[in-house]
């Protein structure tokens, strides 16, 4: 009824202006038409709800629209039933009188067909049941509510199933737009309230759980969608959709490693998905299925050709090429093939503009490279879906894939020093995606930054409590940055107590071989200079090889450089220096290709004749400044003093007390800035 009186002010006035040769702006129609697809939308408000629309800015009517239809609402409350007796006719005049540009509303139309069956529905009902429908003198705050006990039903089926079916999308590929987990609550309850049949309303509360981490909620709302209605009492196509309940059920047990209750769920989903004939579903809870059973297997076709199959398959395809990429990346698979897999799924989402597979290609991609310790083309993959144009119909996608690639950014620019620039796409991700799980990366990112940005300030408290906070989010990673926050303090005792817990998992070479390598990195530049490093080293680095894990093969290679150097071999400490060389000063952070310049530095001198360590020194002062320059950005202040007393120390064997002092001036002024408590080791590699 709303529309109705709103529509017919509206052609009252566009008729009224086009006599007196006045245009009516196209703001004003372009907010009228949006405010008819909302009230036609959404469920019957009260007359407060309806004003705050009528003057908001999105949908804000012209002056003279607006005051015309508080007059005829003046009137209806004053005049009662009686002042819409005439309704039905002046609608039907509305819809007929479509010859001039100014004239009445099209019957195809949206507007023309909620018209249509409001004056089917004011024929057919007499005034003895209008005056039970409507009393507008006794309820002031809303319309079309009867008096009575049982309460009136706001939200029609077909109302329910759009808001639904718009939050789901809302919530998997642009979160932000969507409602917030709060108000989505309350309108949900109505829902429910109003159609406690709708199962798909309790899958939507479901997914609204999950966003605030209510695993308990989400589980019981899967539960409640298969208790409203038996599955076994539906046809296909009134069941159509439960597979996916069951799927989302197991994927939850399975989160929580429930694999029994996860099996059972799995099964009755592809129950499901056969008797509907739901390729896509079937294909997702095999791969679940094979991932919980651990079969690591595909077949991956020969040629894909998009006219002889459908579209689905070619996304059963691609989302199984990229769930094997990613099963097998840490198990010692040829990169080049990996990649290589991915140009197929690339192929496929392309044929089909699937463009939630594409960024999730992409993502994959950065990932791949970041394993293994490529972060600067990971990096330049990211900014290639950062800058890519997202936009699908005018809506522009903002899912879990873009978090990724936000993070991936966010933690390149923090290897090279720029915190200012890395806390600003943070802040970005923060304002981008405020909820679990998008949530959880960006928090994990910015811990990671804090703790090691202040590692190497020295900031020990800080970088304690940044480890700590990590743990609830990654076990793993948190251990391994206490760890490297110990081998710096020199407390090597709480370090190895720490890596033995970690160590102690056999799984951990199969299951995480990247953690595995790391700790075991770790293991060794805790031991050194003992002799036992070295067989460390050694089986590690045959791993990492293995696994095709060239940056931690590099870090190795450094350590062995570093333990040979201490062993008095500088020939073969800087042979396996020229190793690591390259790949860090490539793909490293900058604090990273510091220690190795400096390392480097450290093994050319010790290595040269007598006679040649001076002019070797002069060709290494480059590096060493750009090494210090790096230390600095980093606010590294204790490896800057490992190096001018490195440099002070050389100076002084071969007698040259100008450039001595100099270095000794340098490195007491940053030591009064920059104390270092006794408690540190000034010469550590960390």
């Amino acid at each position: 009824m709303t529309v109705a009186l709103l529509l017919q002010e509206y052609v009252k006035l566009r008729q009224f202006l086009s006599k007196r040769a006045m245009d009516f702006l196209p703001k004003y129609r372009k907010s009228f038409n949006l405010l008819l697809l909302k009230l036609i939308q959404y469920p019957d408000m009260s007359y407060k709800e309806l004003h705050d629309h009528l003057i908001s800015t999105t949908y804000r009517l012209h002056d003279d629209h607006l005051e015309a239809f508080q007059k005829v609402i003046a009137n209806i409350l004053e005049g009662g039933m009686e002042m819409l007796h005439d309704l039905p006719a002046n609608l039907e005049k509305i819809m007929n009188d479509t010859a001039t540009p100014t004239g009445g509303s099209t019957q195809l139309g949206i507007g023309g067909l909620l018209l249509r069956r409001f004056d089917v529905r004011a024929i057919a009902l007499g005034s003895k049941e209008a005056g039970v429908m409507i009393d507008l003198e006794e309820q002031e705050e809303t319309v079309g509510r009867p008096k009575g006990d049982k309460e009136f039903s706001r939200w029609s089926r077909r109302q329910t199933e759009l808001f639904v079916a718009q939050q789901c999308a809302l919530l998997q590929s642009n979160e932000t737009k969507a409602l917030n987990p709060r108000e989505l609550q309350a309108k949900l309850a109505e829902i429910i309230k109003d159609n406690p049949l709708y199962s798909h309303a309790h899958f939507l509360n479901y997914m609204n759980c999950v966003r605030v981490r209510d695993y308990v909620g989400a589980a019981e709302n899967l539960h409640r969608a298969f208790d409203r209605n038996a599955v076994k009492n539906l046809s296909p196509v009134e069941s159509r959709g439960y597979q996916y309940l069951s799927l989302n059920l197991a994927i939850l047990h399975a989160q929580f490693g429930h694999m029994r209750e996860a099996h059972v769920s799995l099964k009755e989903a592809i129950m499901l998905a056969q008797e509907v004939g739901d390729r896509t579903c079937l294909q997702l809870a095999n791969s679940w299925l094979s991932y919980l059973l651990s079969y690591h297997k595909i077949q991956v076709p020969d040629r894909i050709s998009a006219t002889a199959v459908e579209a689905n398959v070619i996304k059963s395809i691609s989302l199984g090429i990229q769930f094997f990429v990613k099963s097998v990346a840490q198990m010692g698979f040829e990169p080049a093939k990996q990649f290589e897999l991915l140009m197929w799924s690339d192929y496929c989402n392309i044929q089909q503009s699937m463009q939630e597979l594409i960024a999730n290609c992409v993502v994959e991609k950065a990932a791949l490279w970041t394993l293994y310790g490529r972060n600067d083309l990971a990096s330049l993959t990211s900014q290639v879906l950062l800058n890519a144009n997202m936009t699908n119909m005018g809506k522009a996608y903002n899912g879990e894939n873009l978090c990724h690639a936000i993070c991936c950014l966010a933690l390149w620019l923090s290897l090279n020093g720029d915190h200012f620039r890395t806390y600003a796409v943070l802040q970005y991700a923060r304002k981008c995606f405020p909820r679990d799980p998008n949530a959880r990366l960006w928090t994990l990112t910015e811990l990671y930054v804090a703790s090691t940005k202040a590692i190497h300030m020295g900031e020990w408290q800080k970088a304690n409590i940044a480890c700590c906070r990590i743990h609830p989010l990654d076990k793993n990673l948190s251990i391994l940055q206490r760890v490297t926050l110990n081998i710096a303090r020199g407390n090597l005792s709480i370090a190895h107590d720490l890596l033995q817990d970690l160590l102690a998992d056999k799984a951990l070479p199969n299951q995480k071989p990247l953690v595995w390598t790391r700790a075991m990195i770790l293991h060794a530049t805790a031991l050194i200079p003992s002799s036992e490093v070295i067989n460390v080293l050694i089986e590690v680095h045959e791993f990492a090889r293995r696994k095709h894990f060239d940056y931690e093969v590099a870090t190795i290679d450094a350590l062995f450089a570093h333990q040979l150097l201490a062993m008095g071999m500088p020939a073969k400490a800087l042979k396996s220096c020229h190793k690591a060389l390259d790949v860090i000063l490539q793909h490293g952070g900058i604090y990273d290709r510091a220690k190795i310049m400096f390392l480097f530095a450290r093994c050319a001198v010790a290595a040269a004749e007598s006679s040649k360590r001076r002019q070797e020194m002069e060709k290494c002062e480059p590096l060493l400044t750009e090494a210090i320059q790096f230390f600095t950005k980093l606010g590294a202040y204790v490896k800057v003093k490992d190096i001018y007393a490195f440099m002070a120390q050389f100076y002084h064997e071969i007698g040259n007390q100008a450039e001595r002092n100099r270095c000794a001036f340098k490195f007491r002024e940053i030591d009064e800035q920059y104390p270092t408590g006794s408690f540190e080791v000034v010469d550590a590699i960390i």
